[in-house]
């Protein structure tokens, strides 16, 4: 109830949920989801199993609820407040009704409705004992001779020819534990049996084989980890590692003797449990591994500091020289980078996707000439990016480019550019000052979108297209300048949304104009043969 007016008003479409936002209501569910969807459901699922089973769904459902937020939309956060109160209204009566059935299952419905009709047979001699006061009742006995009560005689005789009931308090309580808990149990005493310490340094061959082959495939995970961080990938990518190597550590850490010793006797369920346990303990040796595993995880976190102590550059063959495909940064110097202009003696010619994203320390980048393209995403979320000269002979600059770099403030973009993909300033708060290439065709949707430093801007006359959302919400824009020369013929849906500055704006007069184009902006449009008229007749 606490998140339902937060719920109402983004249904309204007034207002869509941040990705915080988001992931603490997902955190804030996660107890709810735990106690009264996931764990009934885990115990209705397996009786033995059933934490295998609720963690299996807890982090399915982790893995889910995170591919959403990061890769479709936070919006998920909804359907999983709903999905906690739908399953609760639904798995906890299922519950309750199959515990119920499960804790009377094999139950003699006339033994619990009379209860031996008030006798309990307790031995093979003819004793029996009273229900009311616990009394020796003796066979052919009408009456209690401790508290009064009426016998049953039919039942008594009945009783006596029968066979002894056996209740379940008169076998060992181990017997009680599911199936698996039990063959601990028996594991445990032949063990006691054997003289066998389990906290001792002793441990079989095989445990000691398989834990060290275990502790160098999460060393080597560890070192990949660190790696990637210099790699820059997106914060998604760093959380899914780190549940990687938790759950990794888990099940390491996890691997004993009992577990050994249980997979065996699974393994030949013919042979005798001690005759196993024997034959485990002539091949005991020494465990020295502990001092190898944190020998093997230092270096393994060691290794690549050493490595990337230095910012590296990494590159591929393309059509005309090298690209740069991977920019690490490194441990001296994350804040400035610089791309050479031949790489193997021939030109660097292009940037690919993603080659500086996610560096939120970098503030300059320095780039040659030679370069021609730069692929989409290349600088995204770079915000403390200040500095970045374009190439002169730049022909392609990819969507989403300078994607939320909040902190560049100008760009000149050479006329060379014949291509300027969509989102390419999105989100680039700082932005105040920029110039387009003229060969510009088509300012593509997001383009400019909530560049809300930017005061005004000049089309270029061969731009034919101002896509959808291209200046939305910029709120500081004022100015918006065609000439009479200008081949526009569209301006898309919420192009100018929001531009709450944006008082006139003068356009070619056969341009088409979404309905929706200036919506929540206070712009009056112009156009240039009406502008003509008005002027020559009044001037």
């Amino acid at each position: 109830m606490f998140f339902l007016p937060t719920i109402v008003f983004a249904s309204s479409g007034d207002n869509s949920l941040s990705l915080i936002e988001a992931i603490l209501i997902e955190a804030f569910m996660t107890f709810h989801v735990s106690v009264f969807v996931f764990n009934p459901f885990a115990k209705i699922f397996s009786k033995e199993n059933y934490k295998k089973v609720f963690w299996t769904s807890f982090i399915i459902r982790l893995v889910i609820l995170l591919y959403f937020d990061f890769f479709v939309t936070p919006q998920i956060a909804f359907i999983d407040f709903f999905a906690v109160l739908i399953g609760t209204f639904i798995i906890r009566p299922i519950s309750k009704t199959v515990t119920f059935n499960r804790r009377y299952e094999g139950v003699d419905n006339s033994v619990l409705n009379t209860e031996l009709n008030n006798v309990l047979l307790s031995n093979n001699q003819g004793a029996f004992h009273c229900t009311h006061c616990g009394g020796v009742i003796n066979t052919g006995d009408k009456f209690c001779a401790n508290c009064g009560a009426v016998i049953d005689t039919n039942r008594v005789a009945t009783l006596t020819s029968s066979k002894a009931l056996v209740n379940y308090s008169n076998f060992d309580p181990m017997f009680n534990n599911t199936e698996d808990k039990l063959l601990e149990e028996f594991i445990n005493k032949e063990l006691k049996k054997a003289g066998i310490d389990q906290n001792n340094k002793l441990v079989p061959f095989d445990i000691l084989k398989r834990k060290s082959i275990l502790t160098i495939i999460f060393s080597i995970l560890v070192f990949v980890y660190i790696s990637l961080i210099f790699f820059h990938f997106p914060i998604y990518t760093y959380i899914i590692g780190i549940i990687i190597l938790f759950c990794f550590f888990r099940i390491t850490s996890k691997y004993d003797l009992i577990k050994y010793l249980k997979k065996e006797i699974k393994a030949r369920p013919s042979e005798k449990i001690s005759n196993i346990v024997m034959n485990v303990k002539n091949s005991f040796i020494s465990d020295n591994l502990k001092v190898l595993r944190i020998l093997s995880i230092i270096i393994a976190c060691i290794l690549p500091l050493i490595i990337f102590i230095n910012p590296r550059i990494m590159y591929e063959k393309v059509e005309g020289g090298y690209a740069v495909r991977f920019y690490t940064f490194g441990l001296t110097n994350f804040k400035t980078a610089s791309i050479p202009a031949k790489y193997n003696g021939q030109k660097v010619v292009s940037l690919r996707g993603n080659t500086f994203s996610n560096m939120p320390f970098l503030e300059s980048v320095t780039l040659p000439n030679t370069i021609t393209e730069i692929r989409g995403q290349a600088f995204k979320n770079d915000s403390s990016l200040r500095s970045v000269n374009i190439p002169i002979n730049l022909e392609y600059l990819g969507g989403g480019a300078f994607y939320n770099c909040s902190s560049i403030t100008s760009i000149e973009l050479p006329d060379t550019l014949t291509y300027m993909g969509g989102e390419v300033f999105y989100g680039a708060s700082s932005l105040s000052k920029i110039k387009l290439s003229e060969n510009l065709t088509e300012i593509r949707g997001d383009s400019f979108e909530y560049c809300t430093s930017l005061r005004s801007i000049e089309i270029p006359d061969r731009v034919t297209r101002i896509g959808g959302h291209a200046f939305y919400g910029d709120t500081l824009l004022s100015e918006v300048l065609f000439t009479e020369n200008s081949k526009l013929r569209e301006i898309g849906s919420s192009a100018f949304r929001q531009c709450t500055s944006l008082y006139s704006i003068t356009i070619p007069s056969d341009v088409y104009v979404n309905e929706r184009a200036f919506k929540e902006s206070p712009t009056s449009i112009n156009y240039f043969d009406l502008y003509d008229e008005y002027y020559n007749s009044n001037y």
